[in-house]
């Protein structure tokens, strides 16, 4: 595996706030105010992410690792037979999870934008949509954070098992690779600023009255 750059800039920067989000939404009280921001800087990551995964180089692009049901079926009967394939990008399991965690990670941030916490914080947009719309939000909000914390602890122990029982190292490139070309980081830091914009306009501009 090569990462680049903004590739890994953009886990590591994800993994923080993830928990951070977690904490400070546990913990309530004034720190909700933190779970808030955490969760539109986590947005903003998110259509980053999305972004990056068309205009992004080769391995970071979703065309490179996700594949069918079919790719991921004969990957898992490799590893069963001790075939150990080092793939330049993630292997068809890994890309699943990935776009699994993707998805949970929007919805979590997009119900968080309609709900509240039967206390004195709610979401910029709550206002926009009937109190049954928000209700139904929190608690989709609620359930979702388990199922974060579930993949999360499966996303976890399956580097675990790839450093540990298969030997291939998933964690190094992670943290050290290549710089990257001065154009695609260029690119990143526009796309990264034009996904903070929109957030800002979604969550700022959009709830003026």
């Amino acid at each position: 595996m090569s990462w680049d750059l903004p590739t890994r800039l953009f886990h590591w920067a994800l993994a923080v706030l993830v928990v951070f989000s977690y904490a400070t939404g546990k913990i309530g009280g004034s720190w909700m105010d933190w779970h808030m921001h955490s969760g539109y800087a986590i947005l903003a990551l998110l259509v980053f992410r999305i972004a990056w995964g068309f205009a992004g180089p080769a391995p970071a692009r979703f065309a490179s690792f996700v594949r069918g049901p079919s790719a991921a079926a004969q990957y898992v009967r490799a590893l069963r037979s001790g075939t150990r394939t080092r793939l330049p990008s993630h292997n068809p399991l890994g890309g699943w999870m990935v776009m699994l965690m993707l998805a949970l990670l929007l919805l979590q941030a997009g119900t968080g934008l309609f709900s509240n916490d039967e206390s004195a914080h709610e979401g910029p947009l709550a206002a926009k949509v009937a109190n049954a719309v928000v209700d139904r939000m929190s608690q989709v909000h609620g359930i979702n954070q388990d199922a974060i914390v579930v993949i999360v602890a499966i996303h976890v122990l399956a580097v675990l098992f790839y450093q540990w029982r298969l030997r291939i190292d998933i964690v190094r490139p992670m943290i050290g690779g290549p710089a990257g070309a001065r154009a695609m980081l260029a690119t990143a830091a526009v796309l990264l600023a034009l996904s903070a914009a929109a957030v800002y306009a979604l969550v700022v501009v959009f709830p003026r009255p």
